[in-house]
This record gives structure tokens, C-alpha cells and sequence, in this order.
């Protein structure tokens, strides 16, 4: 077959042709048959479609003219949630067939489709949920090949309904007769149900009693606006629900949830709701409205209603807009405003998706439940997103999202990589594509590595990968790492460890199709280094089987480990003593907000070297200056004040005077010898010692050390250009989420005259670590393979 080309038509010939045509990608269940169908009706030809491993299998006969056309259009028209990937065409003689049919699904060989991803509500879809007259009026659960769950309900390819969680309902005849009509818009919808033959939705104590209500979903709304805690089965896990604009309620819900500070998300009714409370850019809203419906990072309106408790400390709202059937009719009551919907979990645990797991979890935390009976196979979170730099970027990407392929750069074996620590998301890879799982989480239990497990065992059984290796983090202490050893043990499959900003670099190089050397900028909070050392302000030079470190923050002491990522102004004092300050003095212990007592035992702890690790930590050094600038000591969620940090810096503020930055000196390393640059942060804690004891603003401050940051990488850059003639950048790690230090990063670079690549399919966090460690993988075996 050939690959993604037209076949050699002959315009004009009389006789007719015949074509065998295998389409790849995301062409199950977003109706493809169907329009395919119709397509094929249009333009006057015979022959059929099916579903099968590959994707759908065409055969198309008729005028040469007419295929090409057909052909033609086959891309151009796609459904709305399609993806075609690959489209490879074969000519076979003609058999005289007529007209065109839709044939049963084909199970051979090795899986090569993709399972679509949950979409949000149509607008069609919506439109009957809202209609009086429609005979699914107020219906939660309906859908059609536009919208609907996907990933969640499927077991299996082909994607067709015994392979779903929705076996257990057999379709009434009306609902049978949209799913055989071929000019139906639920024609081989897989969910497709009604009042009379789909799931069911009940109110329910958390022991489990029915709780009696003509309308469970006007019940569930009288309770949210009482002040009550709902948990609310949709359509990748249960979330806990409040009223967004209860500051009461909203304080319950965290201390019943233990989490006290990190930001909670909102869902309101549609664009204007949004825009009530978030003062969003035509980027945003558009990014809002995707079929993926993510949760979208925007600026907070002032005096908009919503409780301080939601968000407390920054500027930004997480909002979102309705995506299943169930919301949609929560929002259908006009008192309801804004709702804080949440994963329904404790803290670090993973979302609850079951029945009676949920209640057994959260009847603690919620004062009733919203649950249906249809069941969720796969945990999935939502989505978070944020616009950065007028485009698209990922800050976790789950529902929506997942389990859609990303494209790779080379051809892979078959590999599992475990991702990181914080995070994790695992991914698969074959052929061009990796499939990264959902979010899971944090790998800090056996809770998580039991969700690691289960999604694992999903994603291999339904596109039948079995991996020939795994990739995992360097870091030895990682439970991903644990996992990886002992599961690549027990069969036999080759190791291969990925340095954590080696694989962040390689993962945005990937992305872009880029094979490298590039200049790498790998910033973020804890990277375990080849010198055993934490790692995380990183300028390497990068290529996809291999790196090089070419300069780096100068090393700081983390008195207590791990204490210091939770209690911010450990951080400091190590930074502050690393750069030769007496921390001992008085002033200094005022302004570390301690007790001299354990000032002076954590300055010993360094000096002794005891249990202070040293770092190069650029999400560390932001630590370091949040404790200083805005007095955050101790931490509730991971990056909060790097996050704080950024909130609080002003856009007018940024100069284009040199001087306003921050100065980090940059001292050259030996390249020839390959012994690293460094950046040395004494000057900036000068000046910022400097502004603290004349007063300066906090919006100030934090303006200035951002530009600090971001010119002194840019200078490190420009000197390994000088050193290497490199002149690509790919910018990568959990401090690129703070939109500010990219802005700052980007513009300079490009004013220097380097192409900048960014993320945006993968997130640049932890979240992207196994793309990249994919990536990685698969390069050093090719590079083992040719033998160079």
C-alpha cells in the first residue's frame, strides 16, 4: 500500500477503478463510518467500510474522477473529532459492485487505531437536552458520534459497544433505529441511550440509601445552594461539589478534603458566565470552548463573587465549562451561579470512579452523593490548561486529551517509560507514536502505584503493546523506578535509565521533530543528576540519544532534604549561606521569620554536611526569594510559592534597563574540558537584600528577580552558542508553566536571534517526563542498532 498519497488516477478513463483504502488515527467512534457513508453517496460510488485494528478499512469503486474527489475529500471533511493520521491506498481490480454499505468490525492482527477521547456535549446534543418537546429532554446521558465519553467507558478496541461500558444497557427500538441508520447522527453511536433503555441517575446517602427525589438533579441543586457538599459521579470520576460564591462552604470542603491552599477549580454555565469572572483573551475562550473542555488558567475580575477561599494568594482562576449532559442540567437553574467542582479524592489519592469506593472514601467529605449506574472503566481527572505565549500549553492533560497518540520523531520499538515522581503519567510506545496515560498523580503510595498499575494494564491490553524495554527516571529512590526494575525483572526486558532534564529537553525537541544538538533550558524543582546531586537549572546540550551539561545554577544546600521544598525559608537560609551571608546575624533571622535556635542548628547541618543535599534547583531559588519577598514559610502544595511569586509581579513593572534585573554572574567553565558553566545568585541576593531594607515593593521585587532569572539564562545560552554555534533552543521543565518567566525567556532569545520551541501537546512538567523518556529510549536504542 502507499502511504498517505493519491493513487494513480486516470481522469477521464471510462473504466471504472477500485481502491482498497486503510485510514489511521482517531477514526473510531467520532463517526466516521457514517460520514464516510455519505460521502461516498455523494460522489456516486460502490463498495464499503469497517471498523478494524488498523482503523477503518475502505474499499471504493467507480469513476477515477469520483475517487479522486472522494479521496480528496477524506481529509478535507473529516468529523470534528477525527484525526487521520495516515491514509494508505492500494488499486485492485474493479468487481461491479453497487452501492455502498457499512460491514461489521474486523478483529486481526496488532492494534494500530487510537481510542477517541472523551468530548463535551455537542451543540446538537445540547440542544435536544434543553427541548420540552425532544424525547430525551433532561436526559443526563445523552450523546451521539459528536460528543460524548469515549476513553472512560472502553475496554477494548474496536471501539463498538460490547467492547464499552454500556454492554449492559440494550438499546429500546428507537435508540436501535438511530444506531442502524446510516443518515443518522447516532448511527454506531456506542452510548447512544434514552429514558427508556440507558442509565439512571440517583440521590444517595453515603451509607448508601436512595435518597427520594422526583428529579435527583433539582434535589442536588436545592442542596448546593444550601451550603452542602455533593459528590457528583460524571464522567471520568466523581467530583465534590459546593457553591463557588459560599465562602463557608468552600472552607468546609477543604478542611474535609485536606486541602488547605492548593487552588480549586470552577465550572460555570458558558462564556459569559466565564466572562463574569475571569478577564479572558479571545485565545482563552477558544480554548475554553475544545471538545476537551479543559480547565483554563485565566486572571481573576475583581469583585466577581467568588469566594477568596477558591483560590486564595493568586491572581488566576482555574474555570471550566460544562462537558457532560449532568452538568449541563445543573446550570439549567439560574441560581446557580459558579461551582467548585474538585476530584472527588483526598488529598494525593487518586479520584474515586466506583459507586460504592466512593462512598466508602468520601462519606467523610461529602453530605450526599449524585451517582448513576453507568460504569467508569478508566480514572480520568481533568485537563488543566493556560495560554502561554498566545498558544496552547498543558499543565496536566487527562480527560479529553488522553489516550490520543503524539507524533514521534523516529520509530520506536515497542517501550513503557514510568515518568517521574510527581505527576506521573506513564506512556507506550510503537511505530511514530507514543500514548501517554492520564494524569495519575503523585507515586507517593501504594495507592498510587496500584492506579499506575490498573491504567497500565488498560493501555497495553487495548493497543496491544508489549513492551520490549523501559525507560525510567535516574533518580534511584523514585517509586517509578522501583516499579520499573522490578517489573522489567520479572520479564527479562532491558533497563534504560533517562536523566529527568535530559528527558525534559528531549521531550519539547520531540515535539517539534527536532533530533538536536539543541541548546536545552531544563528549569524546574528536583532532577536527580549524573553526579548524584539534585538538579533542576540546567543549560545542556541536548540531542535525542544523548546530553551534554553545559552550565547550571551554582549548588545550594537544602538543610532537612525534602523539609526545604516544604518549609520555603530553609531554602533561603541555604541560598542566603551559599552565598556567603551570615545567617546567623539578627536581621537575617528576622527576616527568615525563625527562631536563632533553629537558625543555628540548620547553618551546623550544612557546614557538617548533614542531611542538606545540594541543589542547582531553579524552582528551589524561587522558593528561596517567595520566603524573603512574601514571607511564605511553610508550603501547602507543590510550586505554591513560585506561584505566588509570579502572581504578585506586576506586567508594568518589567524594564527594558538592564539594571532592573536581578544580576546572576555568570562564571565560564572550561567547554574544551567540558566542566560547566555557572550561575552564581550572590549578586541577586544582594540587590534583593538591598530593596528589602529600603521598602520596595513586593510587586517590584518579584518583577525583578523573574527578569533576573530569565537574563541570566539568556546570557548562559548565548555563551554556549558562542562555545557550540548552536542556535535552537528547546525550553523545558515545571518552571515553564510560569507564563512571566517564559515571556521574559522567550522574547530575549529571540531577540538574540534563536529559534525558541516550546511545549504544547505534552505538558512541560513532569507530566511530559515519559514522552521524553520515550524519546530518549528509542534513540539510544537506534544509535545501539546502527552501531555508531
Amino acid at each position: 500500500m502507499t502511504e498517505n498519497m493519491q493513487p494513480g488516477l486516470k481522469p477521464g478513463a471510462r473504466q471504472p477503478q477500485r481502491y482498497e483504502v486503510v485510514v489511521r488515527g482517531v477514526v473510531q467512534g467520532v463517526g466516521f463510518r457514517p460520514f464516510v457513508y455519505r460521502l461516498a453517496g455523494e460522489e456516486g460510488l460502490a463498495g464499503s467500510i469497517g471498523n478494524d485494528t488498523d482503523g477503518v478499512a475502505i474499499a471504493i469503486e467507480g469513476p477515477a474522477e469520483r475517487i479522486e474527489a472522494f479521496l480528496r475529500r477524506l481529509r478535507a471533511e473529516a468529523p470534528p473529532l477525527a484525526r487521520i493520521d495516515a491514509v494508505a491506498t492500494r488499486e485492485t481490480a474493479p468487481m461491479g459492485e453497487h452501492g455502498f454499505k457499512i460491514v461489521a468490525s474486523a478483529v486481526r492482527g496488532q492494534v494500530s487505531t487510537g481510542i477517541p477521547a472523551d468530548a463535551a456535549t455537542c451543540a446538537d446534543c445540547l440542544r435536544e437536552l434543553l427541548d420540552p418537546a425532544d424525547r430525551r429532554y433532561r436526559y443526563p446521558f445523552l450523546n451521539c458520534t459528536n460528543c460524548g465519553p469515549r476513553f472512560t467507558i472502553t475496554r477494548r478496541i474496536p471501539y463498538d459497544r460490547p467492547q464499552t461500558s454500556m454492554a449492559r444497557f440494550k438499546m429500546c427500538s428507537a435508540c436501535q433505529a438511530e444506531y442502524d441508520d446510516p443518515a443518522n447522527r447516532r448511527f454506531h453511536a456506542q452510548p447512544n441511550a434514552c429514558w427508556e433503555c440507558g442509565p439512571r441517575l440517583w440521590l444517595a446517602r453515603a451509607a448508601g440509601a436512595e435518597i427520594a427525589a422526583d428529579d435527583p438533579v433539582t434535589a442536588c441543586v436545592e442542596r448546593l445552594l444550601a451550603g452542602e457538599i455533593m459528590a457528583i459521579k460524571g464522567i471520568g470520576g466523581f467530583h465534590l461539589s459546593v457553591d463557588a460564591t459560599n465562602e463557608n462552604a468552600v472552607m468546609r470542603l477543604r478542611e474535609r478534603k485536606r486541602r488547605y491552599g492548593k487552588p480549586l477549580a470552577i465550572m460555570v454555565r458558558d462564556l459569559d458566565a466565564a466572562r463574569s469572572i475571569c478577564v479572558l483573551t479571545a485565545e482563552e475562550e477558544a480554548l475554553l470552548s475544545t471538545p476537551a473542555r479543559p480547565i483554563v488558567l485565566a486572571r481573576r475580575r475583581e469583585g466577581c463573587g467568588v469566594a477568596d477561599a477558591v483560590a486564595p494568594g493568586i491572581p488566576w482562576l482555574g474555570v471550566f465549562l460544562p462537558y457532560a449532559p449532568l452538568q449541563h442540567l445543573l446550570f439549567a437553574d439560574e441560581r446557580v451561579h459558579a461551582l467548585v467542582m474538585t476530584s472527588a479524592n483526598l488529598s494525593e489519592e487518586p479520584i474515586a470512579i466506583d459507586n460504592d469506593e466512593a462512598r466508602a472514601r468520601l462519606g467523610e467529605i461529602a453530605d450526599a452523593f449524585l451517582m448513576h449506574n453507568r460504569e467508569i472503566l478508566q480514572r480520568c481527572d481533568d485537563s488543566v490548561a493556560a495560554l502561554v505565549e498566545g498558544a496552547p500549553q498543558l499543565i496536566r492533560r487527562a480527560r479529553g486529551f488522553v489516550p490520543l497518540g503524539a507524533p514521534l520523531p523516529l520509530e520506536a520499538p515497542p517501550l513503557v517509560a514510568a515518568g517521574g515522581h510527581l505527576k506521573n503519567v506513564f506512556a507506550l510506545a510503537r511505530g511514530r507514536f507514543a500514548y501517554q496515560s492520564q494524569h495519575l498523580g503523585d507515586l507517593e503510595n501504594l495507592t498510587g502505584l496500584d492506579f499506575f498499575r490498573e491504567s497500565l494494564a488498560h493501555l497495553m491490553g487495548t493497543f496491544e503493546i508489549e513492551p520490549e524495554a523501559v525507560a525510567h527516571d535516574l533518580h534511584p529512590g523514585y517509586l517509578s523506578t522501583s516499579w520499573a526494575k522490578e517489573w522489567a525483572g520479572e520479564r527479562g526486558l532491558r533497563l534504560i535509565a533517562v536523566q529527568h532534564h535530559h528527558a525534559h529537553a528531549a521531550a519539547c525537541m520531540a515535539e517539534h521533530g527536532v533530533e538536536g544538538p539543541v541548546i536545552g533550558l531544563s528549569l524546574d524543582g528536583t532532577g536527580y543528576g549524573t553526579d548524584g546531586r539534585i538538579w533542576g537549572g540546567e543549560v545542556l546540550i541536548s540531542r535525542l540519544d544523548g546530553f551534554e551539561r553545559f552550565a547550571h545554577l551554582e549548588y545550594a544546600p537544602m538543610p532537612g532534604g525534602e523539609a526545604a521544598i516544604r518549609e520555603p525559608w530553609r531554602m533561603a537560609l541555604g541560598a542566603l549561606h551559599a552565598a556567603g551571608f551570615d545567617v546567623e546575624s539578627p536581621e537575617f533571622v528576622e527576616l527568615l521569620g525563625a527562631r536563632a535556635q533553629d537558625v543555628h542548628v540548620l547553618k551546623q547541618m550544612i557546614e557538617r554536611g548533614v542531611n542538606s543535599p545540594r541543589t542547582s534547583s531553579c524552582g528551589r531559588l524561587f522558593d528561596a526569594v517567595a520566603a524573603m519577598v512574601l514571607a511564605r514559610r511553610v508550603v501547602d502544595y507543590e510550586a505554591q510559592a513560585a506561584i505566588e511569586l509570579e502572581g504578585v509581579a506586576v506586567d508594568e513593572l518589567d524594564s527594558r534597563d538592564a539594571s532592573f534585573a536581578y544580576p546572576l554572574e555568570l562564571k565560564r567553565g572550561d567547554w574544551a574540558r567540558r566542566e560547566p558553566a555557572t550561575l552564581s545568585a550572590a549578586p541577586l541576593w544582594r540587590e534583593l537584600l538591598e530593596d528589602l531594607r529600603g521598602g520596595a515593593s513586593k510587586a517590584r521585587m518579584a518583577a525583578r528577580f523573574h527578569a533576573g532569572i530569565a537574563e541570566g539564562f539568556v546570557n548562559a545560552t548565548k555563551l554556549a552558542r558562542k562555545a557550540t554555534g548552536i542556535a535552537q533552543v528547546a525550553m523545558s521543565g515545571g518552571c515553564m508553566h510560569n507564563r512571566r518567566l517564559v515571556r521574559l525567556l522567550r522574547n530575549r532569545l529571540e531577540e538574540e536571534g534563536f529559534e525558541v520551541f516550546q511545549h504544547r501537546r505534552v505538558s512541560p512538567g513532569d507530566g511530559g517526563l515519559s514522552y521524553g523518556q520515550v524519546v530518549v529510549a528509542a534513540a539510544m536504542l537506534r544509535r545501539e542498532r546502527s552501531g555508531s
